[in-house]
């Protein structure tokens, strides 16, 4: 009776680990949970630095930065922070987000008196303009280009925390007078809106980073 039972539980585990095989072959490329990216793919290419931060942390302890070490800032960082960047969705796909690279200090400057209440701008020895080309914009007068320009800003923004830099968004549309002084500046066609600068240093202050979970502002199904 023993033998007997011991006969049918190895019948049985011989069934199971079959039928597993099976699953296997029938559903190939399946992409389980932890499944590594192949040798070959872009990010497999990116040059993560070492003691980067996660998605979530970087997210959850990103905090607005406005002063900054005169320590310059790697150029293999900056195109890290652009590669961030242009990785944003895009509206239609249309990718309408250009980037502009500022180290010249008269330039820097010359930016920093647009909004001489920003002092982060003073501070800054690079700094990311972003833009929107509307030229590039699929549906016309629809302001796409605003939001391409955001999601690609937070992504920077959330980026260099997790690269131990520090940064912010600094505003230069929607104001009229700031607008065309940029333009002018960085040699912008017309069609080129600057949205925002971002300074981008080593963080010369630190800030505490806390839970901003507020149950009041979450609401489900309706408000």
């Amino acid at each position: 009776m023993q033998n007997h039972w011991r006969s049918s539980r190895s019948k049985g585990l011989i069934v199971v680990a079959l039928a597993a095989f099976i699953l296997t072959l029938a559903a190939p490329d399946y992409p389980g949970p932890a499944q590594a990216q192949p040798a070959g793919s872009a990010a497999a290419a990116i040059q993560v630095p070492k003691g980067t931060l996660d998605a979530v942390t970087a997210i959850l302890t990103r905090r607005s930065i406005r002063d900054y070490t005169p320590h310059p800032v790697p150029p293999e960082m900056i195109k890290l922070l652009l590669t961030a960047g242009m990785a944003a969705p895009s509206a239609f796909d249309e990718r309408s987000t250009e980037f502009v690279v500022v180290n010249d200090p008269k330039i820097l400057k010359e930016i920093a008196k647009v909004n001489p209440n920003s002092r982060q701008l003073k501070k800054m020895t690079v700094g990311i303009v972003v833009c929107g080309n509307q030229a590039k914009e699929k549906h016309k007068g629809q302001g796409y280009w605003q939001l391409d320009g955001a999601v690609a800003s937070e992504n920077i923004l959330i980026a260099a925390n997790a690269i131990g830099l520090g940064a912010v968004w600094t505003a230069i549309y929607p104001y009229p007078d700031r607008i065309p002084k940029v333009q002018k500046l960085l040699n912008l066609p017309q069609e080129v809106i600057p949205l925002n600068i971002i300074p981008v240093g080593y963080p010369a202050e630190k800030k505490i980073t806390g839970d901003r979970y507020d149950p009041a502002r979450a609401h489900t199904n309706r408000w």
